[in-house]
């Protein structure tokens, strides 16, 4: 096993562009909508850190806009071990951490294989490298929160969202414990923002688009 890379440095807002442009052609769809959470993210970010509560504000953005990272290998389940794993090798593997973050929603590695998100030796190597299952941290939630009001026609409610999902890919049952758990945590969002996270976001509508 190799040694995992990490770096003491944080990715900024230009780097993390820089990273998908690297990963990405400009007319990927993905590419568009990982520039739209991340202006989502930042805007609730900066709501909640008006109302003075801690918040890294960059870090969301950063967050937001690198969630997707994984979709230049792949429209699938397996796009978060893949861009945490595109995240490492670049050096960044705290920021990678969203890749997983926003796909597993809460579940275990071991339920994350049974699903088909990565394979058991992915699972050892995260394992080795410290990977923390336990409750993500107020950026992480603010950035998945954000992806989970932004589809590919703008700013949607979370249940739409999930409609529209299990009316593509098949109703699974992971696919109401994922809505569930988003629907979680955009609650506690929304008690640090003083209004839903979809209100928060509907007056920059057109910034969304």
């Amino acid at each position: 096993m190799s040694e995992s890379l990490t770096t003491d440095d944080k990715v900024d807002r230009e780097e993390a562009i820089a990273m998908l442009k690297r990963h990405s052609s400009a007319s990927a769809s993905w590419r568009a909508h990982c520039l739209q959470v991340g202006v989502a993210a930042r805007h609730l970010a900066e709501l909640i850190s008006q109302r003075g509560h801690p918040v890294d504000v960059e870090r969301v953005e950063v967050l937001g806009l690198l969630h997707d990272l994984g979709r230049s290998q792949g429209h699938n389940l397996r796009h978060g071990i893949e861009g945490y794993l595109l995240a490492q090798a670049e050096g960044y593997q705290e920021e990678g951490r969203i890749c997983l973050v926003h796909i597993l929603k809460g579940h275990t590695l071991d339920e994350a294989v049974r699903l088909g998100m990565l394979t058991g030796e992915e699972q050892i190597r995260l394992e080795e490298d410290g990977w923390r299952s336990g409750d993500p941290s107020m950026e992480e939630k603010t950035a998945t929160v954000a992806d989970a009001l932004m589809s590919d026609t703008g700013l949607v409610p979370i249940e739409e969202k999930y409609a529209n999902a299990r009316r593509r890919y098949g109703g699974q049952p992971h696919h109401y414990q994922d809505e569930a758990w988003v629907k979680g945590h955009a609650e506690e969002v929304s008690e640090l923002l003083g209004m839903a996270p979809y209100d928060a976001l509907k007056e920059m509508r057109d910034d969304l688009l």
